[in-house]
Formats: C-alpha cells, sequence, structure tokens
C-alpha cells in the first residue's frame, strides 16, 4: 500500500512547529461528559477551521463550545456552530444511500439501497457514459465552505475527466478572481496579518496591528469568510487599527470607519484607481519598495493618471475630497491591509478589480511586512489541489488524459491556469457544444438555490443529462430535481479528518459521535467510489486513518499524532521576499516571471488582454444601459451573507430561522415610499431576465438607488412532495443575474444588475 515510511524515517521528516504541546489533552472527563478537542471544517459549511470542543453523553452529542485555547478562534464561535446540534440530529437529515429512476427525477421517489448497490449503480453509469462520450462528459462539482476542496480532484481523476471545478458560479466568482489577480500581480494568495500565523496571536513580538485596515466589498464578522474571522478585526482595533470600509450598505464596520465609501456596486475598480492616481500626485508611494520590488511601474503612473478623483466621484457616487483625504492618509499610514470580499468578484470584471485593489497594496509598499498583506502558503506544503492530477494525487489513479480537452477553449486565461469554465460547462449541456455533458457528481452543492445564476437555465440542464449523483447531508433542491443516486454525508462531529488547507496551522478533525445512520464523510466516499474505477497499484492507503496519513506523509505526522496535539503552527517569518522563501529556485523576489511584482501584467498580452488594469462601466448599469434603466431603475446587489446562513445551508435550523425567517430585500425608505411599499410588504424583483419575491426591509443603511436582495433561499419545510422543488424558484434572486463571466473568463455580475420593485400579495 505505498511507500510506507519506517517510524525513524517519519520522525525525522517531522516539522518544527512555534506551539509546545506538552500537557495538551485532546478528550477528557468532565461532569458526566466525554469532552472531545477539535477543529471544525466539513459540513454543514463554513470556511473556517474553529476549535470546538463536543460535550458527550451516552454517545450523544449535547453542546458544543469554543476552544478558548485554539489560537484560531480563541474560543469564539458563530451562531451557526452554536446550534450545530440541530443539523446533525435533524430529522431530515439524509441517513441511508438513496437511487431513483432517471425519469421521476424532481418527484419524491427514492428508495433505500445499500452502498454496495450504490457504488455498483455509479460505477456502472459513469462507464457507460465513459465509454459513449469519453471522460470529459464527466463534469466534478463542488460547493464551498467544505474541506473537500482539495479532495474533489482526486475524484474527477478517477474518473479520468479533466471537469472538475466549483459549480455553476459563473466567471468562478468566489474568491478566484482575486486569487488568480494575485497569482499573476504578486505570485500567489496574500492575505491581512492578524497575528494568525502566531500561536501566541496578539502578544507575538514580530507583529504589529496595521495602521488601516482596508474592509473592501466585505463583511467580516457576519461573513467570517476565506479563512478570516470577523473577530481580528476588532482585536486590531482595540489595538488601534483604523477602518477604510468600501460598501453600498452601512454595515457594523462601516459604522466605526474613519472613511466610509457608499460605492454604486460593480464600480470599485474606478475608486482603487483613483487612489492610486491621488498617492501618486502627492508623491506618497513607497519609492523604495517600487524600486527593488516592482515591475511596470513607469507604465502603470502614466495609466492611472487618467482616474482622477472627480471621475471616480462620478462614477462611483462618492465624494471627490473623501477620495482625496483617504488616499493620501493610506499613503502616509506605516502599514495596510486589504480585507477584501467576495463582492470583487461579483462583478463582470472582478479580475480586473482585484488587480486595481491589490496595485493600491502595492503602490504603498504593504506587502511582507507585519500588519500589511502576506504569503499565505500551505502549511508545509500540504497544498489545496484544484485540478485532477496534481502532485497532491499523482500517485493515486492513472494519469488524466487529454486534459487539453478541459471546458475553458473559450478563455486564454482560464486555459492557462488550468482552470474551467462554469459558463462554457452549461453552454455545452444546452447545447452539446464543444462537446457533450453526461454526467455530474455534485459534492455538496445545491447548485439550483444558490450558486449558479439563471438557475431557469441549470434546471432543464441537470435533468437532461444521463446520470448524476449528489452527495450531501440533506435533500435539497438540487438533489431532488437531478440526482439519481444520492449519498449521504457525515457532518464534522461524526467524522475524521485534517485541516490543512488554511495557511496559518495544521489540524485534526476528531470524531466524537457515531455517524447518523449509514453516513461517510465526504473524503471516504471519494475514495471508495474512486477504487472502482482505478486498479490496486494506486491504492496507497488501507481505510479513512490511512488516507490522511497519506495526505501527512511529507509533516512527519501521522493522523492519531495531530489528533493528540488538534493543531500545529509551523515556523513563519516576515519579508520571504528579501530572504529567497517565495521564488522557486530560492532566489529573493516574487514567485511571477518577472520576480517583481507586477504593476505590468505581461501574461495579459498573452492573453490578448490589457497588461493594466483598468475600469469598465458593469455590462448593464444606469450608466451603459440608460434605456434599459429606464424600465429597471434601481441597481440590485445580492450575495451578502445574513447572520444565520452559509449561503444555501441552515435553512432547516429553528434557531437559524428565528434569526432570519424569510427572504429580504434591503430598500431605502425613501425608494420604498416612491414606489408605496411599507415595512414588511412582499415585493417583486424582477429585469429582463426573471423575477422573485422577497420581503421588504426599510432601512437608511443602503444606498436609494440600490436594492439589496437575500440569496441562495428555499423553504425545507414544505417537503419534498409539495411539486415546487422545495419553493426554489419562487425568491430566487439567481433567476435575474445572467449565467455571463468577464472577459478574462472570471468574474460576473451578482452584485452589479438592474431591477424594478412592486408591491405584491403574499
Amino acid at each position: 500500500m505505498g511507500n510506507k515510511l519506517t517510524e525513524e524515517e517519519r520522525i525525522a521528516l517531522r516539522q518544527p512547529t512555534q506551539d509546545d504541546p506538552t500537557g495538551h489533552e485532546w478528550t477528557w472527563e468532565e461532569d458526566g461528559y466525554t469532552v472531545i478537542r477539535s477543529n471544525a471544517r466539513s459540513g454543514p459549511g463554513c470556511h473556517d477551521n474553529c476549535g470546538v470542543l463536543m460535550y458527550v453523553k451516552d454517545g450523544v452529542l449535547e453542546k458544543i463550545e469554543g476552544d478558548p485555547e485554539n489560537p484560531y478562534n480563541q474560543g469564539r464561535l458563530c451562531p451557526r456552530c452554536l446550534a450545530f446540534k440541530e443539523m446533525l440530529y435533524h430529522p431530515d437529515r439524509l441517513r441511508h444511500p438513496l437511487k431513483r429512476d432517471r425519469k421521476d427525477r424532481g418527484k419524491n421517489a427514492f428508495t433505500q439501497i445499500s452502498w454496495d448497490e450504490a457504488y455498483e449503480i455509479i460505477e456502472r453509469e459513469m462507464k457507460k457514459v465513459i465509454d459513449t462520450y469519453g471522460p470529459e462528459a464527466i463534469w466534478v462539482t463542488q460547493g464551498t465552505g467544505r474541506d473537500i476542496n482539495g479532495y474533489g480532484p482526486l475524484m474527477a481523476q478517477y474518473f479520468g475527466t479533466p471537469n472538475y471545478g466549483t459549480g455553476f458560479l459563473s466567471g468562478q466568482a468566489c474568491y478566484a478572481p482575486r486569487i488568480f489577480s494575485t497569482a499573476l500581480k504578486a505570485g500567489g494568495l496574500y492575505i491581512c496579518d492578524y497575528s494568525q500565523f502566531f500561536p501566541d496571536r496578539y502578544d507575538n513580538p514580530e507583529w504589529e496591528r496595521p495602521e488601516y485596515i482596508l474592509v473592501w466589498g466585505n463583511n467580516p464578522v457576519v461573513a467570517n469568510s476565506d479563512g478570516t474571522l470577523g473577530h481580528w478585526i476588532v482585536e486590531c482595533m482595540k489595538r488601534g487599527s483604523k477602518l477604510m470600509v468600501m460598501d453600498p450598505a452601512l454595515t457594523w464596520l462601516a459604522g466605526k470607519a474613519e472613511y466610509w465609501f457608499q460605492v454604486r456596486p460593480g464600480t470599485d475598480c474606478a475608486l482603487a484607481l483613483a487612489m492610486c492616481n491621488v498617492i501618486i500626485q502627492n508623491d506618497l508611494q513607497d519609492q523604495h519598495f517600487i524600486d527593488y520590488w516592482c515591475y511596470g511601474y513607469d507604465e502603470f503612473k502614466e495609466n492611472v493618471a487618467k482616474y482622477t478623483p472627480e471621475f471616480a466621484a462620478e462614477t462611483c457616487g462618492v465624494d471627490a475630497d473623501l477620495i482625496v483625504e483617504a488616499a493620501c492618509a493610506l499613503g502616509r499610514a506605516k502599514n495596510a491591509c486589504l480585507q477584501w470580499g467576495v463582492a470583487m468578484d461579483h462583478t463582470s470584471e472582478g479580475f480586473i478589480t482585484g488587480m486595481a485593489c491589490f496595485d493600491l497594496m502595492a503602490l504603498t509598499g504593504n506587502f511582507e511586512k507585519p500588519g500589511t498583506m502576506v504569503a499565505a502558503n500551505p502549511v508545509w506544503d500540504m497544498s489545496v489541489t484544484w485540478m485532477p492530477r496534481d502532485r497532491v494525487w499523482a500517485e493515486c489513479s492513472e494519469p488524466v488524459k487529454d486534459q487539453g480537452r478541459t471546458m475553458n477553449f473559450d478563455y486564454p486565461a482560464l486555459k492557462a491556469m488550468a482552470a474551467i469554465s462554469p459558463d462554457m460547462l452549461l453552454k455545452a449541456m444546452e447545447t452539446g457544444e464543444p462537446y457533450p455533458i453526461k454526467a455530474m457528481f455534485m459534492m455538496q452543492n445545491n447548485a439550483i438555490a444558490c450558486m449558479g445564476a439563471q438557475p431557469q437555465r441549470i434546471l432543464p440542464a441537470l435533468q437532461n443529462t444521463d446520470f448524476n449523483v449528489v452527495v450531501d447531508l440533506f435533500m435539497t433542491p438540487t438533489a431532488l430535481a437531478c440526482a439519481d443516486v444520492i449519498l449521504p454525508a457525515a457532518c464534522f462531529a461524526e467524522r475524521i479528518g485534517i485541516t490543512g488547507h488554511q495557511p496559518y496551522a495544521l489540524g485534526a478533525i476528531a470524531q466524537a459521535v457515531e455517524p447518523l445512520g449509514e453516513c461517510k464523510s465526504d473524503q471516504r466516499i471519494i475514495y471508495e467510489v474512486g477504487s472502482h474505477f482505478t486498479t490496486d497499484e494506486y491504492k496507497q492507503w488501507d481505510d479513512e486513518e490511512g488516507f490522511y496519513d497519506y495526505l501527512l506523509r511529507d509533516t512527519g505526522y501521522t493522523y492519531e499524532e495531530l489528533r493528540e496535539r488538534t493543531w500545529a503552527y509551523p515556523e513563519f517569518e516576515y519579508n520571504k521576499n528579501e530572504k529567497g522563501m517565495l521564488r522557486w529556485d530560492g532566489s529573493v523576489g516574487f514567485a511571477t516571471s518577472t520576480g517583481r511584482y507586477n504593476f505590468y501584467c505581461p501574461e495579459m498580452v498573452k492573453f490578448g488582454l490589457s497588461p493594466l488594469a483598468d475600469y469598465e462601466e458593469p455590462p448593464e448599469s444606469p450608466v451603459s444601459c440608460p434605456e434599459l434603466a429606464e424600465k429597471y431603475p434601481l441597481v440590485l446587489t445580492t450575495g451578502a451573507r445574513p447572520w444565520g446562513f452559509f449561503h444555501s445551508e441552515h435553512r432547516q435550523s429553528p434557531s437559524m430561522r428565528r434569526l432570519h425567517p424569510e427572504p429580504t430585500v434591503l430598500i431605502h425608505p425613501e425608494t420604498a415610499a416612491k414606489y408605496g411599499i411599507d415595512e414588511g410588504d412582499w415585493v417583486k424583483l424582477e429585469n429582463q431576465y426573471g423575477s422573485c419575491k422577497h420581503k421588504a426591509h426599510l432601512t437608511v443603511r443602503i444606498r436609494k438607488d440600490t436594492v439589496s436582495a437575500d440569496h441562495a433561499w428555499w423553504f425545507p419545510e414544505r417537503g419534498p412532495e409539495d411539486g415546487t422543488l422545495f419553493g426554489v424558484m419562487e425568491s430566487n434572486v439567481n433567476k435575474l443575474v445572467p449565467m455571463r463571466p468577464g472577459k478574462v473568463g472570471l468574474g460576473a455580475s451578482y452584485k452589479s444588475q438592474l431591477c424594478s420593485i412592486e408591491k405584491i400579495g403574499e
């Protein structure tokens, strides 16, 4: 079973850590409970790895608390995690494998089957697709907020398909535009330094709090997205950090900010470039960083000269003097960092917006110093792989053939990044061109309710495939609509695992209770399904613990050893660009083609695109489409996460539904009065693509020309028999959003559409 290391070899590989686990316990008895220390990273969804204490009595999880010893979250938990027991033991949890005849898609006509039968069906039907159409006709996809990001490519690899990626999310508009832009600009993923790389956190003598934190298109105290916890920012504020917030809505952080830009959705790029211009005009740029570590500054300087504060003020709907004052404050600051969010990705040119915002950080020299943007390399190179046959899984199956057949032909940038285009894949499902997509393997992905723009297109496309498998915790609208086989997944309390997919620490998921029914972890499902599509020579493990031992093989730890200590913080250094710690050959600089931060991106020229960031008006806006705006006069933004839900999840939780019982749209009182709308009225949102209904919440927090609608609504309480797929189309704001990426193939218009509003009855 693979090349097993001896004990001596393994210990010799063990990586040094900052933290000392001496006296640390992972389980103990307390007041009649067995307490299990773990990291929460799995269903139900979340983007974080919070430390938890799970209290078990008689085999039942009675309560969950934050682990005060865990450096990551320091004992804090969000309401969803505190109410986790409601989801774990919910009567609607999937407990057994299910099958259904293809002709009954959309009906609750499932019958319970064994795991063996489920695997036999999957093997038969997937091999039929492969033999008839080729392996590329299978699309392996997943949702966000799971620890399966690094494992999904293995599933694709088993099938032999190059088509793996995140759902029907148009333009891969969830972090991917920003990640790819930072890769071109700086050679990797860079994140704000909130001391999270140190186990002693804010007390670490090397760390310094940022003087300014730019909270751009993000509400981290609610969203806790992308491996960031909102209370980290609050802790920095307590220590003197000041905020610049860019958001069309007045959030709690915006109310605490020194500068708040209530931007028109989709115009963020213009603001970033104007701030760059102001900094240069006032000679506040970090010339030392530019001279030593940047490429193409002269071209960049010339290009941004046209983005005056007046231009940005008119474009974004903010005050020009505010732009100048904030830009100068940023230029004079000792250090600053950019806490950016999915709002950038959710514009048609989110990729370009990411470039512009990163240029602002480079212009002020805010890289690799304490309290700035620092490289977030995977812990001990425990890489999250986003493509089949990456080095992580190189020994686990035969090579994927015809990688050139990956569905990205229309977008040279995506092709260079070995990334798929969900937009092209949906079109291929509808037309069969350039080749058909005939089968789906969907893990924790409620595409019809949540991810996919134009679900009215996605629903028939899914129902017209030859075969679909869904892995999930609950029966969702997507599963009910299209699944032929459903496999029940385990929650984090029911399974083991590792959390090496954040760049701060390596952690263990410890099992606290037995799985409900026959539920299995996503990872176990992947390798058990995969065993039907590969040979024994590629099997590198015997069981689930061996699976994680295999992944940990280069760290010197076994899963059991990691569980004993719960987490392990690697050593961390600042100024990695100066120490030869970023480039492949050990030379100084950034991991880019030029070895420097790229104000001018040579790769963009090869893609047939501008090498410099330039603002483009959203495709459908009051400026670009004035005639359309006469019919649909309001800017529609969506995707903001409320307290109680992670996208389309937690709608079954009684506690979370009390926090947020119904789909809501934020409307300014003056705007509401214009249309005869009162607080609590049901309203119809409509544009040329579709319509949906939400309940009005009147608030001065939102721009007068903008409405902000909840996303991902469905109604589990209706049950699967009512014939409406849990009412998924009634309040689905994505019906008003087109499947249309930006010209790079990244970014989409989730936050910058036009709509009208009208009062209706329930």
